[in-house]
C-alpha cells in the first residue's frame, strides 16, 4: 500500500496481496481521516467478501437480517463507496466476476488480485459518527 496526499484527498494504492477494507482504514488513521467519503475506488479482488440486507421486516434480532458471502476468484471491481464517520469507513462494493455482478456492505479479507485504486475526500466541516437508531439501524448522527 502505498498513499498520497493533496487538498483534502487522499489516494491509496493497493497492491496485489493487500486487504481493501483493512487498508483503507489504515490510510484513515495515516491521514487523520475522522469524517469522509470514499469518492471512487477500482480495482480487481481475489476474493470478495460482503454481507447484504435480505429483510424488509428489519427484527430486532439480528442474526438472520443479513446474508454474507465469501466468494472465490478473479473479481473485477466497478466501484466501491461510501462514507467515514469518526474514522469508521462504511462502504459498498459492486464487482463483476465474468458471469455475474454482486453489490453490498464491503467486508473485510478482500484481497487485492492486481491493484486497487480509491480516493478519500477529507470532510472538514463536520464531525459525525454512527449510532444505534431504530430497528438498530446504524444512524449517522453529528458528534
Amino acid at each position: 500500500m502505498e498513499t498520497f496526499e493533496s487538498d483534502g484527498h487522499v489516494i491509496v494504492r493497493l497492491d496485489r496481496g493487500d486487504l481493501a477494507l483493512e487498508s483503507i482504514i489504515d490510510a484513515c488513521e495515516a491521514h487523520d481521516v475522522d469524517t469522509g467519503v470514499l469518492v471512487s475506488g477500482i480495482g480487481t479482488f481475489s476474493n470478495l467478501n460482503i454481507h447484504y440486507v435480505n429483510r424488509t421486516d428489519l427484527p430486532e434480532d439480528q442474526t438472520d437480517r443479513n446474508v454474507h458471502l465469501s466468494l472465490d476468484g478473479s473479481w473485477e471491481v466497478t466501484n466501491v463507496g461510501g462514507l467515514i464517520a469518526d474514522g469508521e469507513p462504511h462502504l459498498h462494493v459492486t464487482a463483476f466476476d465474468g458471469e455475474r455482478t454482486v453489490g453490498g456492505h464491503l467486508e473485510s479479507g478482500c484481497e487485492v488480485n492486481v491493484l486497487g485504486e480509491f480516493t478519500i475526500r477529507k470532510v472538514a466541516d463536520i464531525s459525525l459518527q454512527r449510532r444505534s437508531g431504530e430497528n438498530a439501524v446504524s444512524q449517522l448522527k453529528r458528534r
